[in-house]
């Protein structure tokens, strides 16, 4: 957050776009529930632009409106920009998810029209983790062309944030045309670089937050060039916590050192 504010104070006239691929959740450990709520408004002040949805958070959503429910976390909370776009909830106890988002950016005055972006979510669930009674997983690539179909006419850009493999997403790529990025959330360790597949640019973030995967597109005026620069920004100490999430941070590991105690 600290960055994205120093960002917007450097080049406050440059548009930016915060997503999350999901899987932001802790999960099968005795300070899970604490560590949870914490994250959820930690998430929820993050003011992110699109969250993904992934398989392993889909339990913990549950657990979150239960609570909610209850009166233990603020409903307040829930209301995120959850994007999916093959997840159902057969429950009426889950969070609000948007097959898609629109947002529009006024990027190059000369131009006269502003540039619409689409952003849709796929999870992915191959070993079928999610249950059937509860849940409708419809097939990633089923899902893509159906999203993309109910684009035409109202976004110039397509990004897709899925938790598939970098193979998977390559696969898409070349079988679902139309979708300009991928954002692969996939739980990998190390930095995979940027990949042009066709028409679609696929980047994986590193997990844990450690880093910031940034994209940077330069529209040229006047014209239907599009220059990409793709590279990750290390979260290290060079970069301060922000005050409020800082402070967020401190107060829930306290409080998990505690129980942990």
């Amino acid at each position: 957050m600290s960055y994205w504010k120093a960002f917007a104070a450097k080049y406050p006239s440059r548009p930016l776009l915060r997503l999350d691929g999901g899987s932001i959740f802790d999960k099968g450990t005795a300070t899970s529930p604490i560590a949870n709520r914490y994250i959820l408004e930690g998430i929820y002040q993050s003011n992110l632009d699109a969250l993904g949805m992934s398989a392993w958070d889909v339990p913990v959503w549950q657990e979150m409106s239960d609570l909610a429910t209850a009166g233990l976390v603020s409903r307040d909370y829930l209301k995120l920009p959850l994007v999916s776009a093959n997840l159902t909830a057969k429950v009426s106890n889950f969070p609000t998810m948007q097959r898609y988002i629109l947002k529009e950016f006024n990027v190059d005055p000369q131009a006269g029209k502003p540039l619409r972006v689409g952003i849709t979510g796929l999870l992915f669930d191959p070993e079928e983790r999610i249950s059937a009674k509860e849940f409708q997983v419809q097939k990633p690539e089923e899902a893509a062309r159906q999203v993309l179909n109910e684009l035409k006419g109202k976004a110039d850009y397509v990004i897709v944030i899925t938790d598939m493999g970098l193979g998977d997403a390559i696969t898409m790529a070349v079988e679902v045309p139309g979708i300009h990025m991928i954002v692969v959330s996939h739980n990998y360790e190390a930095a995979v670089d940027a990949q042009q597949v066709g028409d679609t640019l696929i980047v994986s973030p590193i997990n844990m937050g450690r880093m910031l995967s940034e994209v940077r597109f330069n529209i040229k005026s006047g014209t239907q060039r599009l220059e990409i620069e793709s590279h990750t920004v290390p979260l290290d100490r060079t970069v301060p916590d922000d005050p409020v999430l800082g402070e967020l941070v401190r107060k829930g590991k306290a409080e998990v050192d505690k129980a942990q105690k």
